[in-house]
């Protein structure tokens, strides 16, 4: 007759308890691991996600891949996550323009608040309102007198760009005329602006700190609702004469909705950790970011809000993908 051990017996109960675990509970992760950067490589978007992969690769003990994968405005690398197999080993780093493309473009490969998972708002990073050193303006305030006695030319990186957008909300809140004259790329509309040929331009802070520092262009306000750490005495919007105004690029980390939720949750947690990580923090700083690190609910509220802000601004602008 065979001897069954309590040894025995309780390692077959444990392998039972093991086998009936939801996959979501199972250890995480249990593999190399990707986050899509949706944008080219060299930018401030790049940066963010390498550093951000590269602590949470040191805490996991595992190698995350960062894929630089630009296209329609973010849309091609922010699909390829939603279709990714949906085990929270694929990642992707969105910007603003996930509240911003579903209104701008005529038909979408996704829907973000049906086919993301949102994890965590990471932080956000200022435009800066910007005119060339030669001009008369030297404040908000004459900025907009001199728009409102004629109309002035303002550069942007494009339609839809956060340059765009961040002109045409002030262009509808500060109720003046400004001419949008759309570039390819931040770079050529700011050789424009520091040459005189353009009047103002709202550049995101990576590209015009460097010319501010040099001293080719003037900054007279920061579009988000707290000052630059790095130009103290240049005001918000806001506070320089447009109450409510309110314009930052964030950045958020999202997987596939199809994640199960114990896994989201435990990355929502991690990721958290990381962005509190000093390191972290400091080289976030040096694209002028500053950490927000919110829960996976406070990103699915900040999404929904942002979506509803800019619908009513692309809409008022009547802006269009083929424009």
């Amino acid at each position: 007759m065979l001897s069954i051990s309590r040894r025995h017996i309780l390692a077959a109960a444990a392998l039972s308890v093991l086998a009936c675990r939801p996959a979501g509970a199972q250890e995480f992760p249990s593999k190399p691991m990707r986050l899509i950067v949706p944008f080219a490589a060299g930018g401030a978007a790049d940066i963010i996600g390498r550093t951000i992969a590269d602590k949470l690769g040191t805490l996991y003990g595992k190698t995350i891949i960062v894929e630089n994968m630009a296209g329609a405005g973010s849309n091609s690398g922010i699909n390829a996550a939603v279709k990714a197999e949906p085990d929270g080993h694929t990642l992707v780093l969105g910007a603003i323009a996930v509240a911003i493309n579903p209104f701008l473009y005529k038909s979408m490969p996704f829907d973000p608040a049906k086919d993301l998972a949102p994890l965590t708002l990471a932080l956000e990073t200022p435009n800066i309102v910007i005119v060339p050193a030669t001009s008369n303006v030297e404040t908000l305030a004459d900025l907009i007198a001199k728009a409102k006695a004629a109309p002035l030319n303002y550069a942007s990186a494009g339609i839809g760009s956060s340059l765009h957008l961040a002109a045409e909300l002030f262009k509808q809140q500060a109720k003046v005329d400004l001419v949008h004259v759309a570039y390819r790329g931040s770079n050529p509309a700011l050789t424009d602006l520091i040459a005189g040929r353009m009047d103002v331009m709202f550049d995101n802070a990576s590209t015009a700190l460097p010319q501010i520092e040099a001293k080719t262009v003037r900054a007279i306000a920061v579009t988000t609702k707290v000052r630059l750490a790095t130009l103290p005495d240049v005001p918000t919007v806001a506070e320089a004469g447009i109450p409510g105004y309110e314009m930052g690029n964030w950045w958020a980390l999202f997987t596939s909705a199809k994640v199960p939720s114990a896994i989201t949750a435990k990355l929502t947690i991690d990721l958290r950790k990381v962005l509190a990580d000093p390191d972290v923090q400091k080289k976030i700083t040096l694209v002028s970011g500053r950490v927000i690190a919110s829960s996976s609910e406070e990103l699915a509220a900040h999404l929904a809000a942002e979506s509803s802000k800019w619908k009513s601004v692309i809409e008022a602008a009547g802006i269009r993908e083929s424009q």
